[in-house]
């Protein structure tokens, strides 16, 4: 079941979003620790203008357990939610990074898939045929259209499980794009009048 996010949620997601932060490797946050960081995307995911707050997400809902999530918004919210970082390192008394931890990656036009991740557990159920990363896909994509946004946006490493998602939706790579020190391609998907679930 597809639902917005609550602040119930805040232990499962907060996990989802640890993991896919350690394989993206972001620099800022090398200096800390797993603790560190599950502390600090705990707190602020009871923020509602932190980038992994629960306003901007919406969960996949199996057996009352949010075992997926989708973090989206559209480009003009981007900026207002990579400056919270800060903030969450003070409150945490650890030491802040010299630069933002996410820069923003939106372009004009686009509502911005930030992050699509499913429990491992998770990875390969299905209901109703669909396996719960499509579903949060198919949502993300209404949600785009109902903001009235001309594209949905996101970046990805080739060949990755996000990456192959996006290609069976649609989505076509349209440059490459340096963030961190890693090169990502950045996928654009057209908003249609319908979009098909």
């Amino acid at each position: 079941m597809l639902r917005d996010a609550t602040v119930v949620d805040a232990n499962a997601v907060a996990m989802l979003v640890l993991h896919e932060l350690e394989r993206r490797q972001l620099r800022q946050l090398r200096r800390v620790s797993k603790e560190q960081l599950s502390q600090l995307l705990f707190v602020g995911y009871h923020q509602p203008d932190f980038r992994y707050g629960f306003p901007q997400a919406r969960v996949y809902q199996n057996q009352g357990v949010a075992v997926g999530v989708a973090y989206g918004y559209p480009a003009a919210r981007e900026p207002q939610l990579d400056n919270q970082w800060t903030a969450l390192f003070e409150r945490l008394q650890v030491t802040a990074p010299q630069v933002p931890v996410i820069r923003p990656h939106a372009l004009a036009d686009e509502w911005y898939l930030d992050l699509l991740t499913v429990n491992p557990r998770y990875a390969h159920k299905t209901y109703q045929q669909r396996w719960f990363a499509e579903w949060l896909m198919g949502d993300v994509l209404h949600r785009a259209r109902m903001s009235g946004a001309r594209y949905v946006g996101l970046d990805v490493r080739p060949g990755s499980p996000l990456a192959t998602l996006a290609a069976q939706f649609g989505f076509v790579g349209t440059q490459w794009r340096s963030f961190d020190r890693r090169v990502l391609l950045h996928l654009r998907y057209k908003i249609t009048a319908e979009i098909k679930n």
